[in-house]
């Protein structure tokens, strides 16, 4: 400041003398007193959300403003495959240093949001009106974003049972063509009006920063309460500026990945299990690709301190160690929904002829996923098998679904002696983990190897799964229609199973497991990645 000033007295004193000279010299002289003007800006600016200082392109201040800063800075700046968040230069104790490239793509957008978001009408509740639970302490509150299926939703309602605070949040339009695969939610933000539809969620993020310690999402591309903030690149650059303001106030992020491209690479996929190869998507690369895929995954470990994989194969960035939970955690299905028992609608009932059996296949969006005989899910192979039956002189038919909403597939499921789900992915999905809860047997394709080093995972170990690829469903389902007993040994097992694991009530407590541990800073799971199991 001393230099500056005397530069200012030397170039008032040279005006009295030229004013050529003074003019040149006052531009050479205004560059550093502008960029000084800015500088002090950015740190009102800085200083307005965090307890941070900007220094030329450093950032110093508490740690956690800092943490904050730099998973967005890494968003933002660092769209690049297999580029990880640590740009944290400096850390001591509560106070660290990063490096920032674009302060302002970085900080126009949260100065904005925070503004928003304080002009919000709602009245949030003082820290002493969030509710205890008996012996003390914060309860325990969880807020799910984004419909995935119904498992949210009956995760949110086990979760209440056990004395949270769950919600199940919802922001699309109910109508739309998806929503068949809901059971419902417990508060719907969407609103036809667009400005209308931007207040609602301004004033639902307004309570909800306050009231959950934990926001759990599903989707690909949409970190963010916000469609706005959704991404529309293949890089993944977007910045969810919600979730960075949530993270700044300590709240903890969780996600539940979608499919096998949700942070894996497409060739990593294909030489694990040799699905890519059935996949209509495998020469769409605006749809799933290396560098796409991988992209997603490096957002989501940025910014999340928990992601369910629900017992995919350890690849990628589901090998993350520090973020990674391998455990049944979210998909949750309601056993009394899902009961054996089901009484049957009449509209739902089957027709078979005496000692006729019922294979079920299904496929949601089947049109979308299939193209000239190809399909992730082996429906061409099922049908031949069938036929090849058929043509032997089994008593066998195909009830083949599609498109029937979740709520009442379910009566259609409950009626086959056999349920087959997939043929080339390797691990189960939705579809096996109903019929497993039904009660009865399914076949899938199941792949339960993992890199070497890392061990399996316990309960896709236990699974009672019958495996299957395109080559062998014949046999297998020759053997399983051919063998009453067994067919009946494995429907006790199946929904024991999916009674054990992926009932809600089951889920809600590994859920409440992994929370604990995240709120401790610590990994979310102890289930080993490795050495391998013997």
């Amino acid at each position: 400041m001393a230099a500056i000033r005397t530069v200012l007295v030397v170039a008032g004193f040279l005006t009295r003398f030229g004013s050529d000279l003074s003019s040149v010299l006052g531009k050479v002289i205004r560059a550093p007193i502008t960029l000084l003007e800015l500088e002090i800006k950015r740190n009102r600016q800085l200083q307005s959300m965090t307890r941070a200082w900007k220094i030329g392109p450093l950032i110093i201040g508490r740690a956690a403003d800092v943490d904050v800063l730099n998973r967005g800075e890494s968003i933002i700046s660092e769209p690049r495959v297999g580029s990880g968040r640590k740009r944290t230069i400096v850390k001591c104790g509560s106070i660290a240093i990063t490096y920032v490239g674009d302060f302002k793509r970085l900080i126009d957008p949260l100065l904005a949001f925070d503004a928003e978001i304080v002009e919000s009408q709602v009245a949030r509740p003082r820290v002493s009106d969030v509710p205890v639970v008996s012996g003390g302490g914060i309860r325990r509150s969880v807020l799910f974003l984004h419909q995935c299926y119904y498992n949210f939703f009956y995760l949110a309602e086990a979760l209440r049972r056990r004395g949270w605070d769950a919600v199940c949040a919802n922001i699309e339009d109910p109508n739309v063509e998806q929503a068949m695969f809901y059971h419902g939610d417990d508060v719907n933000l969407f609103d036809p009006e667009p400005d209308q539809y931007r207040r609602k969620l301004v004033d639902f993020f307004a309570q909800a920063e306050d009231r959950f310690r934990m926001v759990h999402f599903y989707g690909r591309g949409v970190m963010s309460m916000f469609p706005a903030y959704f991404d529309r690149q293949g890089s993944f650059d977007g910045l969810p500026v919600d979730f960075l303001r949530l993270r700044r106030r300590g709240v903890k992020i969780g996600y539940t990945v979608v499919g096998c491209s949700d942070g894996v690479a497409q060739s990593s996929i294909n030489k694990w299990s040799g699905a890519c190869k059935h996949c209509v998507w495998q020469d769409q690369p605006q749809i799933c690709s290396d560098a796409s895929n991988l992209a997603w995954g490096r957002k989501v470990h940025t910014m999340c301190d928990m992601v369910d994989t629900g017992g995919a194969p350890s690849l990628d960035w589901k090998g993350n160690v520090d973020t990674v939970c391998r455990d049944a955690l979210t998909m949750a299905l309601d056993p009394e929904v899902w009961r054996p028992d089901l009484g049957i609608p009449e509209k739902y009932r089957l027709q078979r002829s005496p000692g006729e059996l019922i294979v079920y296949h299904a496929v949601g969006n089947y049109e979308l996923r299939s193209r000239n005989g190809r399909n992730i899910k082996g429906t061409g192979a099922i049908l031949a098998a069938i036929e090849r039956l058929k043509s032997e002189g089994f008593p066998v038919k195909l009830e083949f679904v599609t498109n029937v909403p979740s709520q009442d597939v379910r009566y259609i499921q409950v009626q086959a002696d056999v349920i087959v789900d997939q043929l080339n992915y390797g691990r189960y999905g939705a579809q096996a983990c109903e019929g497993m809860m039904l009660g009865r047997p399914v076949v899938c394709f199941m792949q339960k190897d993992e890199l070497p080093g890392i061990s399996r995972v316990p309960f896709v170990e236990a699974c009672p799964i019958i495996s299957a690829t395109e080559e062998s469903v014949y046999d297998v389902l020759k053997d399983l229609l051919s063998d009453e007993n067994r067919r009946r040994e494995l429907a006790k097992a199946s929904r024991d199973f999916a009674v054990k694991w992926h009932s809600a009530d089951a889920c809600a407590e590994r859920f409440e497991m992994a929370y604990d541990r995240v709120m401790q800073g610590l990994p979310p799971s102890d289930v080993p990645f490795g050495p391998a199991m013997h």
